[in-house]
This record gives structure tokens, sequence and C-alpha cells, in this order.
């Protein structure tokens, strides 16, 4: 005989759960397939994907070519920038003429390198390849035949520092200040690397930061020295400037400011792309990625 049920019984606490656990379930797999629709949608790409061997791969830094629809091929690379991997997909006609590059991954420096995903950047890329970098001394090299397209002062320069090591720079200087500058050497972000040739024989002045200069420089301000009186600059800019102003001077004597740059460093044979503004390393790897591309399009896709 079944035993009736009593309904004063009390409920077990997992069955009161029950109904909730079960929503959290179903929308836990709604968000699961929600994402990878969403991740399908943005690897989809509307054309074919096309076979590349592992040497092209290797020799141009690809990783995978697709035909697209209307006759356009899109190609996807990878170059190391400064702190992460630049991925970017580039988009030509079969004649190596860039319509598009769109940054697909990169982890660079947020206020440098980073900013190469703002079309402001990217949008440089435009019309007929190789591409240098405007104001650098930057050469486009085939990976394939290896031939060399320098831009102007980049070819005789490059070799002096072709054998260059800057841990032999100055070696019995071991300030902080002296391995400072080999280090930024070696990353590519002094003026000399970038121009390459070896590294100056000295470091510039230190600031002077005595109670001397400190006074000079408060007189200037306040107006009551000869020079501030007449109108005209200190004299002496790393004895009175200040701090601030003495590196502002030193980056415009080194050419490195915004809106300056070395004379005659861009050749006029290839489009010219302006650099990030202090991150040449990471612009440099995009360049590298959009020229690869136009050498894979124009001398593998057009021989097929």
């Amino acid at each position: 005989m079944k035993q009736a049920t009593n309904p004063f019984a009390p409920v077990p606490l997992w069955r009161k759960r029950l109904p909730g656990y079960a929503a959290m379930g179903a929308a836990t797999v709604a968000m699961a397939v929600g994402l990878i629709a969403m991740q399908h949608a943005r690897t989809t790409v509307a054309g074919t994907l096309l076979p590349v061997s592992e040497a092209d791969a290797a020799a141009y830094g690809i990783s995978a070519v697709y035909q697209l629809d209307n006759g356009s091929y899109r190609v996807e690379g990878s170059q190391k920038g400064f702190q992460s991997d630049v991925q970017a997909a580039v988009t030509l006609d079969a004649e190596g003429n860039v319509s598009a590059v769109e940054i697909l991954s990169q982890a660079e420096t947020d206020s440098l390198g980073g900013q190469c995903v703002n079309p402001e950047f990217t949008s440089q890329y435009q019309g007929a390849a190789p591409f240098t970098l405007a104001g650098k001394s930057y050469t486009v090299t085939d990976p394939a035949t290896g031939a060399a397209y320098a831009s102007a002062g980049a070819s005789s320069e490059a070799s002096a520092a072709e054998d260059f090591d800057p841990a032999q720079w100055n070696v019995s200087d071991t300030s902080p200040e002296a391995e400072a500058t080999r280090r930024m050497y070696a990353a590519g972000l002094t003026l000399s690397a970038l121009n390459g040739e070896p590294l100056a024989d000295e470091l510039a002045p230190p600031l002077d930061s005595s109670a001397e200069a400190v006074a000079r420089r408060k007189l200037y301000a306040a107006g009551l020295s000869k020079s501030a009186r007449d109108g005209e600059e200190q004299a002496l800019p790393y004895a009175d400037w200040s701090a601030e102003k003495q590196a502002a001077y030193r980056l415009a004597q080194a050419e490195l400011t915004t809106g300056q740059t070395s004379a005659g460093a861009v050749s006029a044979d290839l489009t010219e792309v302006d650099a990030l503004s202090g991150a040449t390393i990471t612009s440099t790897a995009v360049t590298n990625i959009v020229n690869n591309s136009y050498f894979y399009v124009t001398e593998v896709l057009r021989a097929e």
C-alpha cells in the first residue's frame, strides 16, 4: 500500500534550488553558444581560404591567405613588436595595391604602440606598396629574394652599425645612465639606432641641479636676469633651463620630437608612412606585415 505524502513535511534545500540551478545552466549554455557564434562571425572571411606552403609562411611571416569574392586578397601575418606579437590583416589587389589594413591583435603600450589600431594610422597604408617609415632610416627587404629598397641615407649608414655591439660601448662607464643608453640602443629607441649608426662616444651633459643653476632659473622666470629683460633665451641651456625644458631641448636636438624629422630620411620611390610617435618598433612591425603581404601577392600568387 502506497504511503501518503505528508504535505507538512519540510522540502529539501536542493529541491528548492533546483529550478534556479536549471535556469543558471541554461543561461550558461546560451552564453557559450553566443560567444562561439560571435567569434565565428569575427573570423569569417567572405572568400576562399588558399593553401600556403610552410616555406612561404616562414619566409613571408604569414598565417592565412584568402581570395575574396571581389578578386582581391586578404593576407594575415605577424611580426614582433616592442612587447608583443602584432598580428594584422592586409587587403590587396592582384597588383599589390593596398586597400585596407586591420590590426587583429596586439599588446603594445597603450599610449604608444597600442595606437596602431587607430584608423588614423592604418589608413596611411593606401595605394601602391612597398611602404617606408617617414622620417626614419628604414629599409624594405624582399623576404624571398633579399632585394633591398632603402630609404634615402639608410643603406650607407646601416653598414656602419651592422657589427656594432652596444654592450661594448664605453665599457668603463658603468653608471645607470650609460647602461640605460645601451639598452635603449639595443631596443632601437635611440636616434643612432633608428638611423643605423653606432652610439656616440659620450653621453649628453648631465642636468645641472646645483643651487646656482636653480637660482639662475628662478631669476630668469621672475624676469630679473638680463636675458629675460632682453627677451632672449638663457645663454646656458643645460645650466639655466628647468629639467623639463632641458629634456625638451635634448629631444629637439636629437630630432625625436613630433613634427621634426631627419632631413632626407625617406626615399621618394616608396610610399611614406608616419611612424607612431615614440613607437617606431610597433610601426615597423605593421609596415613589415604590409610589405611582406605585398611581396607574397606579387611574387607568389601572381606567379601561379
